[in-house]
């Protein structure tokens, strides 16, 4: 089989209501509001919205739209820089760390329940090549 038939079938294959089902769970964890409380809770719990407009790629008027929804839920807090008050950090809230972790939880079981259907070395080989995927696209 060559490339082009494999990338063929990779293309088919993410078209299919499974995989979908299974990229919407996961693409929860790494776009909008989840990814910004995913992020603040793997960088120490603050960061400046500049820098998570740039993480996300989106504009600086998107995120500020998301973390508006997030501030009014009470899923992070704005506080002012200690070392610049024009300079604004984006805080998790407790009630955003207790979120984001059941958040990550629910996606952790659900990946082990998909892993168990496949078996450890399915699923084993399955993360191997997936980071040798991102390898290979960070390269690029």
């Amino acid at each position: 089989m060559n490339y082009e038939t494999l990338a063929d079938e990779v293309i088919n294959m993410r078209g299919s209501r499974q995989h979908v089902s299974f990229d919407r769970k996961l693409s929860d964890v790494v776009k909008g509001e989840m990814f910004v409380l995913n992020y603040l809770k793997n960088h120490g719990n603050k960061a400046h919205p500049k820098e998570l407009s740039d993480e996300m790629i989106v504009s600086t008027a998107r995120t500020a739209v998301i973390l508006n929804h997030l501030e009014k839920d009470g899923l992070i807090e704005r506080i002012h820089d200690d070392t610049d008050n024009r300079q604004i950090f984006v805080c998790l809230s407790h009630k955003g760390v207790e979120v984001i972790q059941e958040h990550h939880n629910d996606v952790i079981r659900y990946i082990v329940k998909i892993f168990e259907k496949i078996g450890k070395n399915d699923a084993g080989e399955y993360v191997r090549i997936l980071k040798e995927i991102m390898k290979a696209v960070s390269e690029s």
